[in-house]
């Protein structure tokens, strides 16, 4: 009998020859979290975020909540250092647990080399194990890389929310995509 890897881990090589590591976020962790989103916003294109946004404490209760709920969170270390990160976060409503939102990051040195695939993938198959029926993400329009990505795992357009995020660049759409499961 062949032995099916563990669900939320994951290793391989980097399309440059990295060594890399998906696996569940664990318990401190969110400092680094925090400073991993800080450098993403810091880019000003990616994410609906300023730096300085949250406090690692904040991250931790986050977290924490996105769990005990029932939620994914997944850390990505490529060379040992934290890389990406992954959330789906369970919808409360009753009429709603069987969807998860989605939210995706990694940092620019990380990026075109496989692993938003592999979180998303991970993502994807976590989902179907506790039956969710649906994943939804939200994207800025002008994210033509991501928005391919999400496309080619068979998430499709779901609508476009006009001047939905502020940021100091100005006013950003935002296309909100889904994947039945």
């Amino acid at each position: 009998m062949t032995r099916q890897p563990a669900l939320l881990r994951r290793e391989g090589t980097t399309l440059d020859g990295r060594p890399y590591r998906i696996r569940p976020t664990q318990p401190g962790e969110a400092a680094a979290i925090v400073a991993l989103q800080d450098a993403v916003a810091a880019e000003g294109e990616f994410i609906a975020a300023l730096p300085g946004d949250r406090e690692a404490m904040e991250q931790e209760l986050l977290l924490s909540g996105i769990l005990s709920s029932g939620g994914l969170s997944v850390s990505l270390d490529v060379g040992g250092t934290l890389s990406g990160h992954l959330l789906v976060v369970r919808r409360a409503d009753h009429d709603q647990t069987h969807i998860g939102d989605l939210a995706i990051i990694v940092e620019n040195a990380a990026r075109g080399l496989g692993l938003g695939r592999a979180l998303m993938e991970t993502a994807i198959d976590w989902a179907r194990a506790v039956r969710l029926g649906k994943l939804c993400l939200a994207v800025f329009t002008t994210n033509e890389r991501a928005i391919g990505l999400y496309r080619s795992l068979g998430f499709v357009d779901e609508g476009v929310l006009r001047r939905q995020v502020r940021l100091s660049g100005g006013d950003r759409d935002v296309l909100l995509m889904g994947l039945a499961l």
